[in-house]
């Protein structure tokens, strides 16, 4: 599995499509800060979206994605009422739109992705308050244009299982964002430019795929194809922490995922993600994750 599946695995990712709708001027509706990543696509028109640092104009093929939940309005011009996010919701799927009319001003497709943001990984410290994807965007990536189209037409269908479809559409369309906003990503540090770097894009792959191995600094180095001391550099200087601090917080991930979902003892689980004693990785979870495996498990199993 590849770096990003492999993140993305871990944060149980799920998407609710809340609506395709007209929206006819004047208009505007607020979304406050929140807990879900919003998303909004505009299919016709345009408007104008408004956050906390600058307006952007928006056009149809554009798509707005806010990782991190940031409060946002949108609206057909800068001086329109607007408002409150739940309202406009509430009623268009009443049948019952604030903004029905003549005077056609946008079609958008708006909903939300769910995702544990609190996953303790520097690529979902790293995502931006907003990822912004434009119509030559689309054309670049071609495969997200397709998605996109695909999401747009189950969200305008009310067939049978149209809503599960196009929910499911909605966690692809959330991967390939994420997927084009790493291609465009230039930054020269950051776990992003580490997955994009030829060498240590190898060494997270393998830590990775098995965390169970008692990896040895100079078998990651040779992984790189790098000395020791060069190796180590590169990657704090991308990454911002050391090869063997990441690799734990990789473990740990792995356990939380394998305690919360497997029925494998916690001896078991040690094992699995390279702890060969069981009391080690009992010492180093409960420092990390501040409670033991077990009181963890049960917190999971509780609620």
């Amino acid at each position: 599995m590849d770096i990003l599946s492999e993140i993305l695995s871990k944060v149980k990712l799920t998407s609710v499509v809340y609506f395709k709708s007209d929206f006819s001027e004047p208009w505007g509706m607020e979304i406050p800060k929140g807990p879900f990543a919003q998303f909004h696509i505009v299919t016709k028109g345009q408007c104008v979206l408004r956050t906390k640092e600058r307006s952007v104009q928006l056009f149809a093929g554009d798509i707005v994605v806010f990782p991190l939940g940031a409060s946002h309005w949108l609206a057909n011009s800068e001086t329109s009422k607007r408002h409150q996010g739940q309202n406009v919701v509430a009623s268009i799927l009443s049948g019952t739109s604030l903004f029905a009319g003549d005077q056609l001003s946008a079609t958008l497709v708006c909903g939300h992705f769910e995702f544990d943001r609190n996953l303790d990984h520097p690529f979902i410290k790293e995502l931006p308050s907003i990822i912004h994807i434009n119509d030559t965007d689309l054309k670049q990536f071609s495969w997200l244009k397709n998605i996109t189209d695909l999401v747009i037409e189950e969200a305008g269908k009310e067939q049978s299982g149209s809503g599960i479809i196009v929910n499911k559409l909605g966690e692809i369309l959330f991967v390939h964002t994420l997927r084009t906003f790493i291609e465009k990503n230039k930054s020269k540090s950051g776990f992003i430019a580490a997955m994009q770097d030829e060498r240590i894009s190898k060494v997270l792959k393998e830590i990775h795929r098995s965390p169970e191995k008692d990896w040895k600094l100079e078998q990651l180095a040779q992984i790189a194809g790098m000395s020791r001391t060069s190796f180590v550099n590169r990657f704090k200087i991308l990454i911002g922490e050391t090869p063997f601090h990441y690799m734990t917080q990789w473990r740990l991930l792995k356990a939380k995922e394998l305690l919360g979902e497997s029925n494998l003892s916690v001896r078991e689980v040690a094992e699995q993600v390279g702890y060969k004693s069981e009391a080690a990785f009992n010492r180093i979870f409960k420092k990390r994750i501040s409670q033991t495996p077990l009181k963890f498990r049960q917190s999971v199993l509780a609620s």
